[in-house]
């Protein structure tokens, strides 16, 4: 019997197994800016140390999908009601600021008085049946990245293939993904959850947008093991390299400061999964505002450097709040 595995993407099972290489740890660090934010210091010069310093990574704040989706709605919203269904992006701060501009969350269509306007995370195909049947007029915020992660899906289901989505079954992107891929699919954060009883011979894995690559890797790996089970493997690469490269960022920053900030909200997977990948290799934690800067807390108060990050939904103005107050600590 022929055996065949089919990679639609370069796929490496052992990259990055013990984190990033040095190299790209190297390139990461020179990227940083590091300075006492009362002060400025000339480009690509460090300033005098002082008691407390901050090392902001060079990406921070809205991903590309995430500022689409915003400005996208803030412009509906000019022009008529808008009605988002369920929240836009997983940033509470942000929710509120659009909801002080009209813009309502309601987690029914029956609710929706207006223009309505889906998640950057996107939705089931239902709901768009839905939308046509209540005759509501809609604007289409998903993330583009989402977007190529469903086609894939229902190319996939297409083909015949039992598709494996490797994320939150519970997440609004992972049950659109679901819904795209039909009955015969299954989603889950461990192969035991998704594989269970007889094997399918025709396997298709690929994952939620903002898992990280190291996690995909190990899970794809113990899929694969051993690699006889199956008669045909495709995998297909949907992570978001905006994340991937925070990620990446963000072991070499937690690796060379003696605390991490996370800034980003508890019900954002990616900011979660930062703090995670943080934790591996120092010290983090995820602070959704300022008023959660604390003298009290003691880690952060003996801390000479302090590493920021965020999440893909944090605002700029958010993560300078938090940097401010961290740097009031000093």
């Amino acid at each position: 019997m022929l055996w065949s595995v089919t990679f639609e993407a370069q796929f490496r099972i052992d990259k990055q197994r013990a984190g990033i290489s040095q190299r790209e740890k190297q390139q990461s660090t020179n990227n940083w800016c590091l300075y006492p934010r009362h002060r400025s210091s000339p480009k690509g010069c460090r300033a005098e140390r002082m008691a407390k310093f901050v090392k902001k990574a060079t990406e921070l704040g809205f991903c590309p999908g995430v500022k689409r989706a915003i400005e996208t709605t803030k412009q509906a919203a000019q022009s008529a009601p808008v009605f988002t269904l369920g929240k836009l992006v997983h940033n509470d701060a942000v929710v509120r600021e659009l909801e002080s501009m009209g813009i309502k969350v309601v987690h029914s269509l029956d609710d929706a008085l207006g223009l309505v306007a889906i998640s950057a995370h996107g939705a089931p195909p239902r709901v768009y049946d839905e939308l046509q049947h209540k005759g509501l007029k809609f604007i289409d915020t998903t993330c583009p990245i989402v977007r190529k992660a469903q086609q894939k899906a229902s190319q996939l289901a297409n083909e015949g293939y039992f598709v494996v989505v490797y994320g939150d079954p519970d997440h609004t992107e992972v049950k659109g993904l679901l819904d795209r891929a039909g009955p015969n699919s299954k989603a889950g954060l461990s192969v035991s959850s998704v594989l269970r009883g007889r094997l399918p011979k025709r396997l298709a894995i690929l994952s939620q947008t903002t898992r990280l690559s190291h996690e995909v890797q190990a899970f794809v790996s113990e899929v694969l093991t051993p690699l006889e089970k199956f008669q045909d493997i495709k995998i297909a690469v949907t992570l978001c390299q905006h994340v991937a490269r925070r990620a990446r960022e963000a072991v070499s920053l937690a690796s060379s400061t003696d605390l991490v900030v996370v800034v980003g909200d508890p019900q954002s997977s990616n900011s979660n999964r930062l703090v995670e990948r943080c934790n591996q290799f120092g010290h983090a934690k995820l602070v959704s505002s300022a008023h959660m800067i604390d003298r009290e807390w003691q880690e952060l108060k003996v801390a000479e450097t302090v590493g920021v990050t965020s999440g893909t939904s944090s605002p700029d103005w958010l993560i300078d709040e938090v940097v401010d107050a961290i740097e009031r600590l000093g």
